[in-house]
């Protein structure tokens, strides 16, 4: 799937990040990274919708602020399994992480802006922006570079996730940043416009995935096997199931209207990847990237950080076909 990113001018007051303490029993946890409305959905509906049960899993589901954040606690052993994005991913595996991502919900992401008028005058501009390593982080030095902006040349004030980011620029603190789609519909409501659209830069970038260390895949790949078929299968309830899904959305935003729920539903469902295959494309993209200032990434290829026998044995199986009523 095609990378879609806007730039999105959003005016900015600094949020706290939140982090959450974690349980001692790591192995029964899954890290989601964002509370914002399609980064994590599909971990909510997971845990809400009986799926993770259903499967014959014992997870439970946490909030950890950011993947970077989630990766280092999944390396420390304190959990299970983590959400993720690609840069992330990547970053630690450079850095001699043992983790491998195991499925992909989106292989999307969005950048906005709000009354900027083109490209070109983001130069000078401050950004609410997300820890390096970070899909947020990743998108803005990539959809910068794509219109021939230095990062040096903007002002990155670190913010923190999503809503925070968004809470900053259309506080005036900051004058754009980094979004999704239903942050994007929430600043349009605001009077934010779109600056720049990856989408038609066709360039493929690896967003939302769920990551594992390679360790639990050789000690306990049914465990595993089973995470990948419920992410599937909680992808399908999204998709199929819209007022039950709202409402879990409805839950873990926190006060989002219905409205702006509303268009993320209708953007994640169009998003969401049904057989779960992480893009091998958006992988070499971001470690091309990362090679012009890292050069260990020039030692490594994207099917280094992919497990792909849980996708590939569900496919085979025919599982999701028989989800969507192809068979």
């Amino acid at each position: 799937m095609k990378t879609r990113l806007f730039m999105l001018v959003l005016l900015a007051s600094l949020a706290s990040s939140i982090t959450s303490a974690l349980p001692a029993q790591a192995k029964s946890y899954i890290a989601y990274i964002s509370d914002s409305t399609n980064s994590s959905v599909i971990y909510w509906i997971a845990k809400e919708a009986g799926i993770f049960k259903k499967h014959g899993l014992d997870l439970d589901t946490i909030y950890i602020n950011g993947s970077v954040r989630g990766i280092q606690s999944l390396i420390a052993g304190d959990l299970g399994y983590s959400g993720a994005v690609g840069p992330a991913v990547i970053n630690a595996s450079l850095a001699g992480g043992d983790i491998a991502i195991i499925q992909s919900q989106m292989n999307t992401f969005i950048i906005g802006n709000a009354s900027i008028k083109s490209p070109e005058a983001l130069k000078g501009k401050s950004a609410a922006v997300h820890i390096p390593g970070t899909s947020a982080d990743f998108a803005l030095r990539l959809a910068l570079s794509k219109v021939g902006i230095n990062y040096k040349d903007i002002k990155a004030i670190t913010v923190g996730g999503a809503p925070a980011r968004l809470a900053a620029v259309t506080q005036g603190q900051t004058d754009f940043t980094v979004v999704t789609d239903g942050e994007k519909i929430q600043g349009e409501k605001m009077g934010l416009k779109v600056i720049i659209d990856m989408a038609k830069l066709n360039v493929p970038f690896q967003f939302n995935c769920s990551v594992t260390t390679r360790r639990k895949i050789r000690e306990n790949p049914d465990e595993v096997r089973r995470v990948v078929w419920t992410m599937a299968e909680s992808i399908h309830f999204f998709k199929t199931r819209k007022e039950e899904s709202i409402k879990i959305m409805q839950k873990y935003t926190r006060g989002v209207p219905r409205e702006i729920l509303e268009g993320a539903h209708t953007a994640n469902s169009a998003l969401l990847v049904e057989d779960t295959y992480p893009t091998l494309e958006g992988l070499k993209q971001t470690l091309a990237v990362q090679a012009i200032t890292d050069p260990r990434a020039t030692k490594f290829k994207a099917e280094d950080f992919v497990e792909l026998r849980f996708v590939d044995e569900m496919k085979k199986s025919g599982f999701v076909d028989k989800l969507y009523g192809r068979r």
